[in-house]
């Protein structure tokens, strides 16, 4: 019984960092998933659903709803992210609200400052899992548990340059098993920060601009993920987009801008390591933008 404990509290445990569900290359097409001051010019809405362990039954799945608005002289901006992962008997929901203020430093340097707040509910679903023995008290109910969630971020733009460092959850989260089994879980406090530039044009070819950066994140007690990335975008419609996380995975994204105010992206990754069973481990996304 005490090895069914260790296994049932690793999956949990995997599953409340769910910020890690998703590959850098997918977080880093919703830059309002891990950064409340992300400036935009335009209100945007954007869905976006991944698949990951493509043939693997119960793979992870993450289905991302942002929505974000700005005043008249793009000061203040203010909005929403829903966020929903499953993975096969575990379940996480969030829904939270942020609210940024941009102002000007000096001559070219523009500041973003952001903080967002919400809950989180773990929920996991025992009827779905293979009990050995139905006795065991730590299969005897299911799970459901609300934390609270609060973010922070701050970005920089100088010229086509910025820099942005934030924190999507910066507090401590707790939860406590019945029947007597009482277990306390850290979540730890992951920092990202992206440095990069935007606008970069190419001599002697015309109609084709492209932005690079790099996506950094760190977290006590795990290793550091650095992802580089670079987007093409030709006549203003037609994106592309290739990437490489230097820990894991490589992938591209091909996109298309409709009337300037539709956005169609569809993404494709694949790992460097094979999943246990000998299935390809390879994630593809979707995502459907709206800017006005």
């Amino acid at each position: 019984m005490k090895l069914k404990f260790i296994f049932l509290i690793i999956i949990i445990s995997g599953s409340l960092n769910a910020q890690n569900n998703m590959r850098l290359s997918e977080i880093s097409n919703i830059p309002l998933s891990y950064n409340p001051a992300q400036y935009a010019t335009k209100k945007t809405f954007d869905l976006f659903h991944t698949s990951r362990w493509i043939g693997f039954t119960g793979a992870p799945g993450t289905t991302l709803l942002t929505a974000k608005i700005n005043t008249e002289n793009n000061k203040v901006s203010f909005g929403g992210v829903f966020r929903d992962d499953i993975i096969g008997a575990q379940s996480q929901t969030e829904i939270s609200g942020f609210y940024s203020y941009s102002f000007k430093a000096v001559e070219n340097l523009f500041i973003d400052m952001g903080i967002s707040g919400g809950i989180r509910t773990i929920k996991l679903d025992n009827t779905m899992l293979n009990v050995y023995d139905n006795s065991d008290p730590v299969y005897s109910a299911n799970l459901n548990t609300i934390f609270p969630n609060m973010g922070l971020g701050i970005s920089m733009r100088y010229n086509h340059w910025f820099l942005s460092i934030s924190s999507p959850s910066i507090f401590t989260s707790f939860f406590t098993f019945k029947n007597d089994y009482d277990v306390v879980y850290k979540r730890r406090m992951h920092t990202y920060v992206n440095v990069g530039r935007k606008n970069i044009t190419l001599n002697n070819v015309d109609n084709l601009s492209m932005e690079a950066f790099l996506l950094y994140v760190s977290a006590p007690g795990a290793p550091a993920a650095i992802l580089f990335k670079s987007n093409w975008l030709y006549k203003e419609k037609i994106g592309f987009s290739a990437n490489i996380n230097l820990r894991s995975s490589m992938g591209f994204s091909l996109s298309y801008l409709i009337k300037k105010k539709y956005r169609l992206l569809y993404g494709y990754d694949f790992a460097t390591t094979e999943l246990t069973n000998g299935l390809p481990n390879i994630s593809q996304y979707f995502m459907l933008s709206l800017m006005m």
